[in-house]
């Protein structure tokens, strides 16, 4: 089954560890089907490798990259991160009702995973559950966009689970997960936590039209 794994380029990360990326993904037992790379210019980037030049906004970039993958499967990245050379060994093999994979990644030499039953009860907490990473089938990536908020992961959970979708969880590391000061994923932001309560308060009484916008459109 096919993989498209998709970056975003923000700040100077590129320059930092594109070249350890390429190094990386080359490494690699199971080659991508496809590399595709959101970044504000132009870079020089392996043959067959697709760059999207655009501007960075977090949500609307990883959107980009997403939708314009071909193949079955997509799988948003950090460039930055370690991979084992078997980190896409058989990681598509499940039955064909799956449609999110959630794999574990190693951080701080301890196992950085998803808890399946947090992702059961996401509506209903105060913090995301939902660690490593993530692949959805790309004809069901429309229905769940990236919104347009500032945890834009944790939200695009809670849709996973409204929508019913079925997720399989993983057990083997993909590699080491770095955790950077520097990483936009890292920080507080008092106006994130209100957006994830609001959208859990949404979920658990409405469905919602799917789209980038925020607050979603109630679905009548």
């Amino acid at each position: 089954m096919s993989i498209a794994l998709c970056v975003v380029v923000w700040g100077d990360f590129w320059d930092r560890f594109g070249g350890q990326f390429i190094e990386q993904i080359g490494k690699l037992n199971t080659q991508p089907d496809e590399v595709i790379i959101s970044s504000p210019e132009r870079l020089s980037l392996p043959k067959g490798w697709l760059n999207i030049v655009e501007p960075h906004v977090k949500f609307d970039s990883w959107n980009s990259s997403m939708f314009a993958a071909e193949s079955e499967w997509v799988m948003p990245i950090g460039m930055d991160d370690i991979w084992y050379a078997d980190g896409l060994d058989g990681l598509t093999d499940v039955a064909d009702d799956v449609d999110v994979i959630c794999n574990p990644w190693m951080q701080n030499r301890e196992v950085w995973a998803a808890d399946p039953i947090g992702f059961e009860n996401i509506l209903h907490q105060s913090h995301n559950p939902m660690l490593g990473s993530f692949l959805i089938r790309k004809r069901l990536f429309p229905n769940v966009p990236f919104r347009q908020v500032v945890w834009n992961d944790w939200i695009w959970w809670m849709e996973v689970r409204k929508l019913g979708y079925k997720v399989e969880f993983r057990g083997n590391p993909c590699g080491d997960h770095i955790r950077r000061e520097d990483s936009y994923s890292i920080r507080g932001d008092p106006n994130g936590e209100l957006q994830c309560e609001q959208m859990r308060a949404i979920l658990r009484e409405h469905s919602v039209v799917p789209g980038v916008e925020f607050p979603p459109r109630i679905l009548k």
